[in-house]
């Protein structure tokens, strides 16, 4: 289980963190023949290379093998999604064929090495640890990619109204970053009096706007993306408060 959540972190990161815009548009564009798409799997190949050569005790011919399955598999499905819409459905099936290839090469490389074998490394990355930063790694970037997903024919009819003034850039974005991340943190110390707090005091700062505007579409926009919001941060709190008890 080590090496499958090592995977998943290294991948989050990968996927949601160190990939530039610059590189999404050329893979959009430019389908396999994207230099963005090359710079991304390079990137792949650097972390997957360091999880597999550091939490496994194979020979070379077997590192080299497991490397080339994930970071080869990565640029398939990859490859597959510049040709999609991106939608709810091609995003979560991306991520879904990404992390199945991971499941499959971990419970493979599980027959493989024992526990004793593993590196020093490998002892001082505790499985505790690992799971809660990818369930924090999952509540930042990935939820917002898909409550974009969800709510974007309700932002396309907002922006038709013409009714809402311009905001901070990715203020909306740093904001459910920290809102997920502080509801998560809540559960995991057994203070769901603070999520309350938390979403209590949401509704105020969010009940002037609210009242300032006439129009019903963004008080319906407004309680959407709280509500959902909130919903991926309790559910990923309460899978981290699972794994970890």
């Amino acid at each position: 289980m080590t090496f499958f959540f090592a995977m998943l972190f290294v991948h989050l990161i990968g996927d949601f963190y160190t990939q530039k815009q610059s590189w999404i548009d050329c893979k959009i564009t430019n389908k396999h023949l994207s230099i963005g798409l090359f710079k991304h799997i390079c990137v792949h190949l650097i972390l997957t290379s360091l999880v597999v050569v550091f939490l496994t005790d194979l020979n070379i011919k077997a590192t080299i093998l497991i490397i080339s399955i994930i970071v080869l598999s990565h640029y398939l499905i990859d490859i597959w999604k510049t040709y999609q819409q991106f939608t709810i459905l091609s995003f979560v099936a991306d991520q879904f064929a990404h992390i199945v290839v991971i499941l499959l090469v971990s419970m493979w490389i599980a027959g493989i090495f024992q526990d004793n074998t593993l590196t020093q490394l490998s002892q001082l990355l505790k499985l505790d640890y690992l799971q809660v930063l990818v369930i924090y790694l999952l509540a930042f970037k990935p939820v917002s990619l898909l409550m974009y997903l969800l709510l974007r024919n309700y932002t396309t009819q907002l922006n038709e109204s013409n009714s809402t003034s311009v905001g901070l850039d990715n203020a909306g974005e740093y904001i459910g970053f920290l809102e997920r991340g502080l509801i998560i943190s809540f559960i995991l110390l057994d203070s769901l009096a603070s999520v309350g707090f938390l979403l209590a005091a949401k509704s105020v700062f969010r009940f002037g706007d609210m009242r300032r505007e006439s129009d019903r579409k963004l008080t319906e926009y407004i309680m959407l993306g709280t509500l959902c919001s909130f919903s991926f941060a309790l559910l990923l709190g309460h899978i981290a408060k699972f794994l970890l008890s």
